[in-house]
């Protein structure tokens, strides 16, 4: 009996293994193996430990913005803590994704039982594993993204209750500037302002009198003697050699004029700085430096290194004693006189800001506050409008130097603007809107400011490619022996320099623009947030206030679709040797992509949502039945000519109607130029539709043909042979295909010869035949060839 046993294992030990036994294994193994691809109890334990505190967070934020007198301080970070909390949040669910794949996988593999077939007890086990920690993924991530969507709810609330507060506060009604009591209050405020100044530095001077350290304090005056001394010692030295390289250069180029500019501003915040922190440090670490103290001498610091940066700023932009060395375009009056309001303009900004601190600080009465806004308002508009005169209609340093370059000549488009601006501002202060005209002159002078820096920049990245790949200075010689580039790599690697300058000053100026006009960082981080996470878009609400939103943002995005394609055109394709086809498919593609990314961030910003198109591309298809199918063919016919590109800008073509050159491909119609500079309008449509020959489709090569007639005295070899040699000749004959000389026919008055050569380009092959023609001429007469005389028929 044993022996039977043992037999039949050994039998069926050399069976091939069934189907069962193989998935049997394959459980094992994957029981063997789950805990390798188990998601860790970790990240789900800290993604629910975060929604509970997230939401304990929310619930005292949302209790804050229902208070009405929240402080616009404390809003502000409330919004920044909503942001963090959305941002983790987010991060969190982005954290829980490979988990929960891991889980899903691994049920995958578990299969499902077969009907009536029960599982094992293992399998069974595990399948409950999975499925409770599916649950608990599940759960983990509908709380987070119920964080998530209630801190996006929160920040939206957060940011209505900041727009109200500010427009509440720039357009908040007060007395007028020509009314009397304005000043009356402003005299008391000021009185009262002097007093708080005595009585913060009486409370000063009683907390530290004790606990200050005074031998700390002479080290100030020991700091202030060495920088003297080494002023001193340097300043002849930096002079000399200032001046002697100033004198050297009597016609300084771009880059030298420029990077005089920018050196003086880098070097002036680098001594400013290097002056003022040791001072602070010592302050600070000899027990002078107390909050209330702070704000005075911050302020006074901040008003003194302002104006002093913008004293070196406005003599190295009007140059008034180096007319040489000037960048803008300024008569010698003009020059002398930009620098002083450049100052005062500095001076004025600077002082109502830190004075509107210092006053908060103090907490002066708010009718001191007015007149204190009013006073610098009035000053700002004064000012600014003696710089726009000031550079009204000036032409001297154009005049005087014609070969020179001068910059900021586009600056004179936004003076109607500015003049507005500033006719706005004298408005609000005679109705007694003073915050609206403090913030409009405040903004304007902090933007040009900001403006002319970037374009500084711009220019001076501009100048110094054009010097460094110039083969003659000194930095392109050291480029081409260092780097062993040609001329073309060269030149590319410079565009792609400037490129990138520009995008990184365009992706930095916008946001600081922006900020100077209301929007902060929680804004932008917002938005960065929004496109990074994806966003929610509700159900639209039209209202005229939505209508103005569409129509305020599809103009923007169409005028900077069209700077850009401006700029693309002017520093990108029209830097390189793209085909004019290429370079037009691209201009093309990149308008109607600018065009159709400016209506979607349109009906975005409008709270548009996108499913409700299937409503207008019903209605669309009604239109389209009743007469619209032409215009929609031709437009997606001009959509595959821009992309497959059977014809293209500056090709040669010829048509039922016509041939000519085509000068543009449009959204639905080609334009042909004809050789009489008639213009032929073609619908797209006809381009694909109907049979076009293009004699530049595969290249520009093409052929041209030379008839002759000889008489029949003369030698058809000799003939031949003088035609070959004149036609090879020819510059801009190509050799290969090889030009060929035929005998077309015997005629009745001579031997016809023809003429069939190639040339690179298709359009020099008229004026080609003319030279070979005006040869023949010559040739012919000093062979004694006779050429062949046809007689004309009487009539």
């Amino acid at each position: 009996m044993t022996v039977l046993k043992r037999r039949s294992w050994n039998r069926d030990c050399r069976r091939p293994l069934r189907g069962k036994s193989i998935v049997a294994i394959l459980i094992a193994l994957f029981l063997c193996l789950a805990p390798a691809f188990a998601y860790e109890e970790a990240v789900v334990r800290g993604a629910e430990l975060a929604a509970e505190k997230f939401r304990a967070n929310l619930q005292t934020i949302q209790t804050d913005l229902q208070n009405p007198a929240i402080a616009a301080d404390k809003l502000a970070d409330h919004r920044r803590a909503l942001e963090d909390i959305r941002t983790s949040s987010l991060s969190q669910l982005t954290a829980l994704d490979a988990p929960f794949e891991e889980v899903n996988q691994q049920i995958g593999l578990l299969g499902t039982p077969a009907e009536g077939q029960a599982e094992s007890p293992e399998v069974a086990a595990q399948r409950k594993l999975l499925n409770d920690s599916l649950s608990r993924l599940l759960g983990a991530k509908a709380q987070l993204d119920l964080v998530a969507a209630e801190a996006d709810q929160l920040v939206g609330r957060a940011s209505s209750i900041q727009r109200d507060q500010f427009f509440q506060r720039i357009f908040e009604g007060n007395r007028s500037i020509v009314n009397p009591q304005l000043w009356v209050d402003t005299g008391i405020g000021f009185k009262l302002f002097v007093e708080r100044l005595g009585v913060l530095y009486a409370n000063w001077w009683r907390d530290i009198k004790v606990t200050a350290n005074y031998w700390g304090l002479t080290a100030i005056p020991g700091f202030i003697a060495i920088c003297a001394l080494g002023w001193g010692l340097l300043r002849k030295r930096l002079r000399r050699s200032f001046s002697a390289g100033l004198a050297a250069h009597p016609a300084p180029g771009d880059i030298e004029r420029l990077w005089r500019v920018v050196r003086a501003i880098l070097l002036t915040l680098v001594v400013l700085n290097g002056l003022l922190l040791p001072i602070v440090l010592i302050l600070h670490l000899s027990g002078f430096m107390t909050p209330r103290f702070d704000l005075v001498f911050g302020a006074v610091t901040d008003v003194i290194l302002t104006t002093l940066l913008f004293v070196v700023i406005g003599q190295r932009l009007a140059s008034p004693a180096l007319p040489n060395w000037r960048i803008l375009d300024l008569d010698e009056g003009a020059a002398a006189r930009l620098p002083i309001l450049i100052i005062l303009a500095a001076f004025g900004s600077a002082l109502a800001q830190r004075l509107g601190k210092v006053t908060d600080g103090l907490y002066l009465p708010v009718t001191y506050t007015i007149g204190q806004s009013a006073v610098a308002a009035a000053a700002m508009v004064i000012i600014l409008a003696l710089i726009l005169l000031t550079l009204r209609n000036q032409t001297g340093l154009a005049e005087k130097s014609p070969g020179r370059r001068v910059y900021f000549t586009w600056a004179a488009s936004l003076v109607p603007v500015a003049w507005l601006l500033l006719a706005v501002a004298a408005a609000a202060l005679l109705f007694g809107y003073i915050a609206l005209a403090r913030f409009i002159t405040l903004q304007i002078f902090d933007t040009a400011v900001l403006v002319t820096m970037l374009f500084l920049l711009h220019h001076l990245s501009d100048t110094a490619v054009a010097a460094s790949i110039d083969p003659q200075s000194g930095f392109g010689r050291f480029l081409r022996r260092f780097t062993r580039f040609g001329e073309r790599a060269i030149e590319r690697a410079g565009l792609f320099f400037r490129t990138f300058v520009d995008i990184v000053l365009v992706l930095a100026g916008l946001p600081l623009l922006f900020l100077q006009w209301t929007v902060t960082w929680v804004d932008f981080r917002s938005i960065l947030n929004t496109a990074f996470f994806g966003v929610r878009i509700g159900d639209i609400t039209l209202s005229p206030r939505t209508i103005l939103l569409v129509i305020g943002v599809l103009a923007i995005g169409v005028v900077i679709t069209k700077l850009l394609i401006r700029w693309l055109d002017a520093r990108v394709l029209g830097q390189t040797r793209i085909d004019k086809g290429v370079q037009d498919s691209l201009r093309k593609g990149a308008s109607y992509t600018g065009y159709i990314l400016a209506a979607g961030i349109a009906f975005t910003a409008a709270g548009f949502e996108f499913s409700n198109f299937a409503l207008i591309a019903g209605a669309l298809g009604v239109g389209i039945g009743f007469g619209l199918q032409s215009i929609v063919n031709n437009f997606v016919s001009g959509l595959i000519l821009l992309a497959e590109r059977p014809v293209r800008v500056g090709d040669w073509v010829v048509l039922a109607s016509g041939e000519g050159i085509v000068k543009r491909i449009n959204v639905r119609s080609t334009e042909i130029e004809t050789f009489d500079s008639c213009s032929i309008i073609v619908p797209n449509s006809s381009l694909i539709t109907e049979p076009v020959k293009n004699w530049t489709h595969g290249d520009t090569m093409g052929r041209f043909t030379v008839n002759v007639m000889v008489d029949f005295a003369s030698s058809a070899g000799t003939v031949r042979d003088l035609l070959i040699e004149i036609t090879k000749a020819h510059p801009k004959v190509l050799t290969y295909p090889e030009p060929v000389v035929t005998l077309a026919r015997i005629g009745p008055y001579g031997l016809d010869f023809e003429i069939k050569g190639n040339v690179a380009d298709i359009f020099e092959g008229v004026f080609v035949a003319s030279d070979i023609r005006h040869t023949i001429l010559e040739r012919f007469a000093e062979k004694s060839i006779v050429i062949a005389h046809v007689p004309v028929p009487r009539p």
